[in-house]
């Protein structure tokens, strides 16, 4: 779970944010909910599914269940 943000392989931009902001491990990053996560500028898409994945969590925002049942 304490996965170096830089082995991650992140765009500089977001990269450079998230040392910024005093992270530097996936672990160091536990305590945000995944829409904290998504808040940060600059993590979207293939950056944030890599760095869930090293906090083994699921990707996406509570999905609903299928409409219309």
């Amino acid at each position: 779970m304490d996965t170096k943000l830089t082995d991650l392989k992140l765009r500089p931009a977001l990269l450079a944010e998230l040392l910024q902001l005093g992270f530097e491990t996936s672990g160091d990053m536990a305590h945000l909910s995944n829409a904290q996560c998504l808040r940060i500028p600059g993590m979207a898409g293939r950056d944030w599914r890599k760095i869930a994945a090293a906090m083994e969590r699921e990707p996406f925002i509570n999905r609903p269940a299928t409409r219309g049942q």
